[in-house]
């Protein structure tokens, strides 16, 4: 098997990942769909050769004893990938997740432009969430890239492992990799707040030690990125909450109150032209508003305040209608990943009931 031509073949066709198992064809998704690449099915032994080359032999133990991976690799010059090696049904498999070799702009993803504000705050936490596949880490190397290029701060990212590399442009740049550079989140985490941040990325909050860490590093002054597998700004709030014992809410809604920042939750539809896809977002954006109802423990009444579409809040029906309108992607796709149906074709025709206006503060 000619796995440099694979690798090059997935990028040159656009292709977000490639699986590579024993026993059957390698496939790519491409634009969300599986496309199956006409090679012969692959041997224990191309597998075997496939890890000599990609994986570093730090891992071989830990595949060995755990069963699964990760880890990253770059090939040449031409592509990036983060890697899953796994086992199933006794056979080795690869995952392997296409990371772009630049880090794309904010336009370039065409992204709303309140993401530029977001990025470059100087405190507080900012939480990109969504399922996996998402795009979360591309949105957040979107942010990052910004904030980049436009401010002179100084950045730790903890990542596992890493996937964007980001240059040295106006900001300081750190990458360190869990398993290669620290042993945990909660450490790096640690380790971070004494080596003179601005700004830090939590690849992810996994546990309720790395969120606690990162919300006292948000109060001390910092700018701390991460992300969540959540549905929607009220989701995270109630997930974060959920990791922490019932006695420790009053307190926890005051620091999220005071410090959150942001919460954007996407989801990557299909183009109309079938030639990429596009993220819808829902944002929102931690006024004074939002932080009163998350201190007075009326978070579900948050959305109604995301819907009002002020400072460039959004909810996920307004951003699908707004794609819809554009004529990026059709409503038939759109309605595959909207809450309310009949809430977005009203966006799509620019009606708004009663609900629909926010002001809910008396």
């Amino acid at each position: 098997m000619n796995f440099s031509a694979l690798f090059v073949g997935a990028v040159q066709n656009g292709a977000s990942d490639i699986h590579i198992m024993e026993g059957i064809q390698p496939y790519f998704r491409i634009r969300g769909d599986l496309k199956r690449v006409e090679t012969p099915p692959l041997t224990a032994d191309d597998m075997v050769m496939l890890l000599r080359a990609i994986m570093p032999e730090r891992y071989k133990s830990d595949l060995e004893a755990n069963y699964g991976v990760d880890f990253s690799y770059q090939h040449e010059n031409t592509a990036r990938f983060r890697v899953v090696a796994y086992y199933q049904d006794g056979k080795l498999c690869v995952a392997m997740r296409n990371i772009p070799l630049k880090v794309p702009t904010i336009e370039e993803m065409h992204l709303p432009d309140v993401l530029k504000k977001v990025a470059v705050q100087h405190r507080g936490m900012v939480l990109v969430t969504g399922v996996t596949g998402s795009g979360k880490s591309t949105t957040l190397a979107s942010m990052i890239n910004h904030l980049n290029m436009n401010d002179s701060r100084r950045i730790i990212t903890i990542e596992d492992p890493i996937e964007f590399k980001y240059p040295t442009i106006k900001c300081v740049v750190s990458q360190r990799e869990v398993g290669r550079d620290v042993g945990d989140f909660a450490s790096a985490l640690r380790q971070a707040m004494r080596a003179d941040p601005d700004v830090i990325l939590v690849g992810e909050m996994r546990d309720q030690e790395t969120i606690r860490i990162a919300i006292k590093a948000a109060e001390t002054g910092h700018l701390v990125f991460s992300t969540l597998h959540t549905r929607g700004a009220v989701h995270t709030i109630q997930r974060v909450m959920g990791y922490f014992e019932q006695k420790e809410h009053d307190i926890l809604r005051d620091q999220l109150s005071l410090n959150l920042v942001s919460v954007i939750t996407q989801r990557l539809l299909k183009t109309v032209d079938g030639r990429g896809r596009r993220a819808a977002q829902e944002i929102m954006l931690v006024n004074t508003i939002i932080k009163k109802l998350i201190a007075d423990d009326r978070i579900l009444e948050i959305q109604g305040c995301i819907v009002g579409r002020e400072e460039g809040m959004q909810t996920m029906d307004q951003a699908l209608a707004e794609l819809v309108k554009e004529k990026a992607v059709t409503i038939e796709e759109a309605s595959k990943y909207c809450d309310d149906f009949y809430a977005m074709k009203r966006y799509i025709q620019g009606v708004s009931s009663s609900q629909d206006r926010g002001g809910i503060l008396g």
